[in-house]
Parts: structure tokens; C-alpha cells; sequence
């Protein structure tokens, strides 16, 4: 195995069984959470003056920690094996520049080196640092399943959000005409009026700005009936997105466990292969036990080790 397939292993998230890997995601997870938690102790007065040279180290730190491992990840990145379109030295790398974990990995040094070239507000560059905490997305499944199921309902959800704002532009319309003899100051303009059509669609209610004409009272009441039933529509939406999603990752860790289960065996290579497929796919350890056995049962595969414990039987 050559170094740079040893290094994309180790990167790649999910590789529990390539020593080193575990404990590197462990390490770089520690090292993300640090840093969030070393930006928000920052923005305290008294803890920025008595601890600046500490936090200015550990970014030091930090950068030189993250920089490696950006520029690691896009050396390795050609060794990704089910994408064929990273394999070229060169423009493999370059596409891979432009995913969106490369980017994010590229947003967590950026800052910094900005703020050595250019005079950069240091409030601004608080912020971007705290982005940081996008990266722990590479090592979580369930953000990784969020991501994918966003993706499939973008449309339906931009629909959804396209007819919510269409609702409220119309609703701040009619409110400004109702509203605005009688509330000058509060539906001064139609924007103003459409900050409480969003407010109240949306059932958050502060309180801030309230209808007091009859005719204004009945559009805010048809808005709050309304507002709930289209609030809810992207809500419907994810949560269809996620039980079909989550349904499709079961059906190809089943097709693995087909795979696999062919010879009428289970070894302990196979159960190293099941369990990084369950790792990737992001399955709960319940879920897999119940697809395994059941496949077990049915082709009275003869078995070398526990399903549960990975032991061997022998």
C-alpha cells in the first residue's frame, strides 16, 4: 500500500478499521469543538485581554493542524475509488477543490491567513473562524443524511418557500393599506408590513407590531390560519425525505449483506466489510443486527463469527 493510499484511509471518515483512523477523526473532532469553544470564550472581554497570547497560540496551532490536513486531503484525493472523475493528478485535485468538504476545509484556514495579508475587522473574522464547526459535518452520518435528503427535496421545499413568500408579500400589501392611517409609524412602508407578515405567518408573534383596524385584524388572522398549514409544508417534506432516504441506505446495506452472504459463509473479512458498510451508511447497529439475521436465517449461512460481537466461532 503506498503512503498516500495509507493517508486517504486514515482521512477518510468511516475507516474504522485502518489503524490510526479512529484515533485521527477523534483528534480532529477535539481539535474543531477546542476551537469553537476558544472563539466563544474570546468574544469575552475579560477573557480575550488575560488570555490573548493563549488564544492567539492555540490558533497558531489550530491553523497549522488544519492547513496539514487540507493539504493532505487534496494530495490523497485521488485514491477515492468510486469516483472516477478524481483520479487525474491534476484535474482531480482541482475538482475536488471545488466539493463542498474541500471548501469548507478551505473556509477553516482562510481567515487567518487573510488577517496576516489584509487588515481584516477582527469581529468579522471571529465569525468566520467559528465556521470552523462545519467541518464536524465530515464526521457526523445523521448531518451527512440531512444533507442528502436537502438535496433530493430542494424543489418541493422551494416551492413551498416560493408560495410562503408570494402569501406574505400579498398579506403586507393589503396590511399597509389597512394599517398604515391608522399606525403611520409601525406600517410605515410595505416593507415594514412585511416584516409583521412574516412574523405572524410564521407564528412567532413578538409583539412588536399589531393590526388594531378590523379590516387589518381579519388579514392577520387569515395570515396566522394560513401561515401554520404553509410553515408546516417543508417540515412534511423533510421529514418524507428522511424516512425514504433512511429506507434506501437499509436496501443497499441489504444488497452488501447479498453480496456477501453469496458463498453461504461469514467470515470475519465479511464481517469487517459489513461493518464499514454500516459505519458509512450511517445505520443503527439495531437496524443492521435485524437485517443480518434475517438474511442469515433464510440462506442458513454457515457462520464464523457472531454477528454481534465479531468473535470468532471456531
Amino acid at each position: 500500500m503506498t503512503w498516500r493510499k495509507r493517508i486517504f484511509e486514515i482521512l477518510e471518515a468511516g475507516r474504522a478499521d485502518v489503524p490510526f483512523a479512529r484515533a485521527t477523526d477523534i483528534a480532529l473532532m477535539t481539535l474543531i469543538l477546542l476551537n469553537v469553544f476558544a472563539v466563544i470564550l474570546e468574544s469575552i472581554p475579560e477573557q480575550e485581554a488575560a488570555y490573548r497570547d493563549q488564544f492567539f497560540a492555540f490558533e497558531i496551532f489550530s491553523v497549522i493542524i488544519f492547513t496539514i490536513e487540507y493539504f493532505l486531503r487534496v494530495w490523497s484525493c485521488i485514491e477515492i475509488d468510486h469516483h472516477d472523475r478524481f483520479r487525474h493528478p491534476i484535474r482531480g485535485r482541482l475538482r475536488y477543490l471545488l466539493t463542498p468538504m474541500a471548501l469548507i476545509d478551505l473556509v477553516a484556514i482562510l481567515p487567518f491567513y487573510l488577517s496576516v495579508i489584509f487588515a481584516v475587522d477582527l469581529r468579522v473574522l471571529r465569525v468566520l473562524r467559528l465556521l470552523r464547526i462545519f467541518k464536524l459535518t465530515r464526521y457526523s452520518s445523521a448531518i451527512t443524511l440531512l444533507l442528502e435528503v436537502l438535496r433530493e427535496e430542494v424543489r418541493p421545499i422551494l416551492a413551498a418557500f416560493f408560495i410562503s413568500s408570494l402569501l406574505a408579500i400579498i398579506a403586507a400589501n393589503f396590511a399597509y393599506f389597512a394599517e398604515h392611517a391608522a399606525q403611520p409609524e409601525k406600517f410605515r412602508s410595505i416593507p415594514d408590513a412585511l416584516w409583521w407578515a412574516v412574523i405572524t405567518m410564521t407564528t412567532v408573534g413578538y409583539g412588536d407590531v399589531v393590526p388594531i383596524t378590523p379590516f387589518g385584524k381579519v388579514i392577520g388572522g387569515f395570515l396566522g390560519i394560513i401561515g401554520i398549514g404553509m410553515v408546516a409544508l417543508p417540515a412534511g417534506f423533510l421529514a418524507s425525505g428522511f424516512a425514504t432516504a433512511l429506507h434506501r441506505r437499509k436496501a443497499r446495506y441489504k444488497g452488501m449483506v447479498d453480496q456477501v452472504l453469496a458463498n453461504g459463509m461469514l467470515s470475519a473479512d465479511d464481517e469487517k466489510i459489513l461493518e464499514r458498510s454500516r459505519s458509512e451508511l450511517g445505520l443503527a447497529e439495531e437496524d443492521v443486527e435485524e437485517i443480518l439475521e434475517s438474511e442469515i436465517q433464510q440462506r442458513h449461512v454457515k457462520i464464523d463469527v457472531c454477528p454481534h460481537c465479531g468473535k470468532s466461532l471456531a
